[in-house]
């Protein structure tokens, strides 16, 4: 049963990831929004952090998978997804979006994003 959203919205990182060379090797920005469905109801009741999902570590994860170096955006949002669900118990479904503004395509284009679920 649903009972709650978390969202972490369009956090910015740098890193160097795309299947041209040149791409990763030169440091982009990407941004990244992560919601998962949780019933925080107890957290909420307590205001106790221990019973919900911390935001840093969150963030943290997010921040780990984006030094690492990847071709495909989608293998950065499938890992980010599953640290998340791994790290924390509780997690009904996850979604990560991923957002590249910088991308080596002839013509005009705002981004490219991915969206992964869980």
């Amino acid at each position: 049963m649903k009972t709650g959203k978390i969202i972490l919205n369009n956090m910015e990182f740098y890193g160097f990831h795309g299947v041209p060379d040149a791409e990763r090797k030169i440091k982009q920005l990407f941004k990244i929004s992560v919601s998962f469905d949780y019933d925080f109801k107890e957290a909420a009741k307590d205001d106790d952090l221990n019973k919900t999902i911390n935001y840093v570590k969150v963030y943290d994860i997010c921040k780990n998978e984006l030094n690492k170096e990847y071709k495909l955006i989608e293998s950065i949002a499938y890992r980010i997804a599953n640290a998340v669900k791994d790290k924390f118990s509780g997690i009904q479904s996850i979604e990560v979006k991923i957002s590249k503004p910088q991308v080596q395509i002839k013509g005009k284009l705002e981004n490219v994003e991915v969206i992964y679920y869980l």
